[in-house]
C-alpha cells in the first residue's frame, strides 16, 4: 500500500473517532487556464475536475504533478459563525437576538 495514502487512512480514523469528518482526494494538474485558475482532474478515474486559483498551488507546481487535498469539517468555526450570522441578521431586520 502507498505509504502516504496508509498515512491518510490513519488521519482519517483518528479524526472520525474524535467526531468529525475528514475526506481526501488525490487531483493531478491537467493545465493552467489564464495563468490565474488551475484545471486539476480527480485522480479516481471518474473524469471530473475543476478550477481552484492558481496561488493555491505551492510555487513551481507544474501540469501533470500530482496532489492529496483533504477536506476537515471544523465544527467549532461552523458553530460560531453561525451565530455571528444570525447576529447580524437580527441587526438587520431590528429583532432583539
Amino acid at each position: 500500500m502507498d505509504v502516504a495514502l496508509d498515512g491518510y487512512s490513519q488521519l482519517k480514523t483518528n479524526y472520525q473517532k474524535s467526531g468529525n469528518i475528514l475526506s481526501y482526494m488525490r487531483v493531478q494538474i491537467d493545465k493552467f487556464e489564464d495563468n490565474e485558475m488551475v484545471l486539476l482532474l480527480l485522480c479516481s478515474g471518474r473524469r471530473r475536475s475543476f478550477d481552484v486559483p492558481r496561488e493555491l498551488l505551492p510555487e513551481g507546481a507544474r501540469a501533470g504533478d500530482v496532489f492529496e487535498l483533504s477536506f476537515a469539517h471544523d465544527r467549532e468555526e461552523t458553530e460560531r459563525l453561525a451565530v455571528e450570522n444570525k447576529s447580524l441578521l437580527d441587526d438587520l431586520l431590528g429583532r432583539d437576538g
